[in-house]
């Protein structure tokens, strides 16, 4: 245990109160040439123009994916370092305790010198001192590189809170987009003559008719997530005609609504429509009676045990499930279908974020040490070259560059993770401490594990398949990233959340199982919207005409 996580559990208790108010792109070259001092030497060379004059260790804290374990100086970290003269040392903390962690170190202001953050965060904690602001730093040139992602994308500006910058947003590079989407079991489709379903209604005429088929099964399973609001209503909600938001907070942006709009989603007629098919799979038995309570790993076990024949979640689970259900049903596969019509006749569906997220941010603590340097560090992680560096390994080591001088993985190197755990590309970006699990501000991800599977001949007509299928389905719209929310608003909609969101999970599941007839929802709707549904709504709507 590291002295700041012993310093900081010494604060719980004070911390405890505190807390509660708590793409694709090209790559830079262009702005690489105007850069804060950087090394030129080549890979595993001497640092002859670093950003550091001398050798400097920076701690860095963000959450570790059970998939992708951190390794202290990796090969990326030993590569910044050779030219940049910046030791990073990262504090991780695991994904499942990083939100805990994360308040009790806000709160404390026991900082390391760099913590990833999200724009709650930044909207809770901005205007109280503790993380540097930047815009001073872009305004005196320092920050050439990044200042070119700053002017390509305008949603940058979402990352503001009154109008100041506080962190650095993770930018991605050749993602390709996949999101929340319907997976079922094809070959039992083939083998018993049923159609693709088209709607939500054949849906569950299908999921009825191999319940019947198979007795024992449970065909529609999901996980529960870490989170009171059940996964089904995250993942399903927006394509069945309403939404909870991707936090699962009740507040969404709707394109179909209005011309567009935030809208708090269990508080319109439209959830009633999502209640009424979770009552209708649950009272079939075709949604999985412990659904409720069901975790990720048992939710797995029943999808690759060929249990479960449908899940409507993370879409690209589709290709590791069906690896591993061919263990026990050799013919059996999991694909992507394009998303069914829902009552009023459309298909709904959302990508994930792939340029920009509000989720990963690295913002720099203001008590951290001649911040400049962190601000040069910064600004060269914002260039191809340290892209490549971060995605790929060091060049010349782990990948090369082909012609048009886009990093091309070594197949020598990526052979070694062939029996890797949990799989080959996870086990590969673990060892190099690259990707976007790691701290990547401008990173790859995607393309790297496609180069892995395809050199390690694990890529299949069923990768075709599934990626075709999503760039051919029109259902699918990006994502809309939430604007910025003053101190006040935030701690408003974070006032007005949590008795709102408690009293809703309290009533959701007596309508899923039946207990309470779908009509009394309209009560419901009105007790949401008397309990600050409406100002909710409200807030999120004005923030986004200030922000046009």
């Amino acid at each position: 245990m590291t002295k700041r996580w012993m310093k900081t559990a010494s604060l719980a208790v004070a911390a405890a109160v505190l807390a509660t108010g708590a793409a694709a792109c090209s790559g830079g070259k262009e702005a690489e040439k105007t850069a804060a001092p950087q090394s030129a030497s080549p890979a595993g060379g001497a640092s002859t123009n670093p950003v550091s004059a001398k050798e400097r260790e920076v701690t860095v804290t963000f959450p570790e994916h059970p998939n992708q374990p951190v390794k202290n100086q990796a090969f990326v970290q030993q590569e910044i370092l050779k030219q940049t003269n910046i030791k990073l040392k990262f504090e991780n903390v695991p994904q499942s305790n990083y939100s805990d962690k994360k308040k009790t170190l806000l709160a404390t202001n026991n900082l390391p010198d760099i913590i990833q953050i999200d724009m709650n965060d930044v909207n809770s904690f901005a205007s109280s001192g503790l993380f540097l602001p930047l815009k001073q730093y872009m305004d005196k040139g320092l920050l050439p590189n990044f200042k070119k992602f700053w002017d390509q994308y305008p949603d940058m500006a979402k990352f503001t809170a009154n109008g100041e910058l506080y962190g650095f947003p993770a930018v991605g590079r050749n993602e390709l987009k996949n999101g929340f989407g319907p997976v079922i079991r094809t070959d039992l489709l083939e083998k018993h003559n049923l159609g693709v379903p088209k709607s939500y209604d054949e849906l569950l005429t299908v999921l009825q008719e191999l319940k019947k088929l198979y007795p024992d099964s449970v065909p529609f399973s999901v996980r529960k997530g870490s989170t009171s609001m059940h996964q089904m209503f995250k993942t399903m909600s927006y394509s069945l005609g309403s939404g909870v938001g991707g936090g699962g907070n009740g507040i969404y942006f709707d394109k179909d609504k209005n011309g567009g709009q935030y809208v708090f989603g269990p508080a319109t007629p439209e959830f009633k429509e999502v209640l009424t098919f979770f009552n209708k799979a649950y009272s079939s038995g075709v949604l999985d009676k412990d659904y409720a309570v069901a975790t990720q790993q048992q939710w797995t076990e029943k999808l690759t045990s060929g249990k479960s024949f449908f899940f409507f979640d993370n879409s690209g689970f589709a290709l590791d499930y069906t690896k591993q259900l061919k263990a026990a049903v050799p013919a059996g596969k999991f694909e992507l279908i394009p998303v069914p019509t829902n009552k009023t006749g459309k298909a709904r569906a959302e990508f994930y974020a792939t340029t920009l997220s509000s989720d990963r941010i690295f913002a720099i603590s203001s008590k951290a040490k001649d911040p400049e340097t962190l601000i040069r560090m910064f600004d060269w992680m914002y260039t191809e070259k340290a892209s490549n560096l971060m995605s790929y390994g060091v060049e010349g080591v782990h990948h090369t560059l082909d012609e048009k001088g886009q990093p091309k993985l070594k197949a020598d190197y990526v052979s070694k993770f062939k029996e890797g755990q949990p799989t080959s590309f996870y086990a590969m970006y673990s060892e190099l401490g690259s990707g976007k699990l790691s701290f990547t501000p401008y990173f790859a991800n995607m393309d790297p594990q496609v180069q892995v599977e395809k050199l390690l001949g694990t890529w299949s007509d069923i990768h075709e398949k599934y990626w075709k299928t999503i760039a051919d389905d029109k259902a699918y719209v990006d994502p809309v990233m939430d604007p910025p929310l003053t101190k006040e608003e935030s701690s408003r909609v974070k006032e007005l959340l949590a008795p709102l969101n408690t009293m809703l999970e309290q009533e959701y599941d007596k309508f899923v199982m039946g207990l309470k007839k779908i009509d009394d929802y309209d009560a419901v709707i009105k007790k949401a919207k008397d309990s600050g549904a409406t100002e909710i709504e409200k807030i999120y709507n004005d923030a986004l005409a200030r922000l046009k």
